[in-house]
């Protein structure tokens, strides 16, 4: 009996660490990613480039894809449509104790191995952060939580196809 339970013991652990689910499900050797354009107004200039760098990097991390600067396998394209600050938990003095800053992008990806793969979409995260602070103190911590919450979205359309 000791023996059955030793042999389910080293599959489920060797299960552990054989399993990837972003690179079992994403049939691509490459991808490339174009500089994201800053659309949206009021986005700190050099966010689309900072946010193209990001990306990149949270691919290479978190997948077997190589990056590749022309004909990729996935190519990803985007545009920063929307950022936004807005009130947020309002007290009884009417002040606002929250705000919230919102990103949007638009995102597209062209699937060269598998075209029905390929999509558009608009993908859209926020942070929150206390009102009595100025936005150019906490800019840079906002921006990252949200380029992290933006591109596992993006990974996980990648991946999943959901």
């Amino acid at each position: 009996m000791r023996f059955v339970l030793y042999i389910l013991l080293v599959f489920s652990l060797h299960s552990c660490f054989t399993y990837s689910f972003v690179d079992g499900s994403i049939d691509a050797e490459t991808f490339s990613v174009a500089i994201f354009e800053e659309q949206a107004a009021n986005a700190p200039a050099g966010y689309g480039g900072a946010f193209t760098d990001y990306l990149k990097d949270f691919i290479i991390g978190r997948s077997k894809l190589k990056l590749k600067d022309l004909d990729a396998d996935i190519q990803i394209n985007g545009r920063i449509v929307s950022y936004n600050t807005a009130p947020l938990a309002v007290q009884a003095n009417e002040s606002a104790a929250l705000s919230r800053l919102t990103v949007t992008m638009a995102v597209g990806v062209i699937n060269n191995v598998k075209p029905e793969e390929s999509f558009e979409k608009n993908f859209s995260q926020f942070s929150d952060f206390d009102s009595s602070t100025e936005l150019s103190l906490v800019e840079d911590e906002l921006l990252e939580d949200i380029n992290n919450k933006i591109a596992q979205d993006i990974i996980n359309k990648l991946s999943s196809n959901w």
